[in-house]
């Protein structure tokens, strides 16, 4: 096997415009998950015009809309500490409801739908996902330093991809 150190340095930008990725927006669009149905009224529930701003202390502030239907757009957001799991996830910790950036009438139900977006974000970024056949990945740690999130890590490559 073969092992790479890698420091992979991400700008705000960047990230959001990952979000914009389909591979990305298929897992915050269109869900069907029983917790958001039941505030849709059995309706599918998108989250669109996501934008994260990155904050010292490897904190994170992200805004989005959440399409629910019935309500209309309702704005989402949360305040949150990223950190690594098994140096293979990337999780947002500490997740607060952000109220400020919510009209009143709209808060219990952003509220609910932020924790739910919450729970989804905590799903999404799971290296493993990503392996290619024979070769690893992991983290060893990550950190923002003003307007970059930065991680460095390493890829253990056992064989070349579709190469026998």
């Amino acid at each position: 096997p073969t092992q790479a150190i890698a420091k992979v340095i991400l700008t705000e930008s960047d990230i959001n415009q990952a979000f914009q990725a389909e591979l990305v927006k298929q897992r915050l669009e269109n869900l069907s998950l029983p917790a958001l149905t039941e505030l849709s009224g059995g309706q599918p529930v998108s989250f669109t015009d996501i934008k994260l701003k990155l904050q010292p202390k490897n904190r994170i502030q992200l805004l989005a809309q959440a399409d629910l239907p019935n309500h209309g757009l309702v704005p989402v957001s949360l305040t949150s500490t990223l950190a690594v799991e098994k140096r293979r996830r990337i999780l947002f910790q500490n997740s607060q409801f952000e109220l400020d950036a919510v009209p009143e009438s709209l808060q219990s139900v952003s509220q609910t739908l932020t924790e739910i977006l919450d729970k989804i974000l905590n799903k999404m970024v799971d290296l493993d996902r990503f392996n290619l056949d024979g070769v690893t990945m992991r983290i060893n740690r990550l950190e923002t330093q003003g307007d970059k999130l930065i991680f460095s890590g390493y890829a253990q490559i056992d064989r070349i991809p579709n190469n026998p």
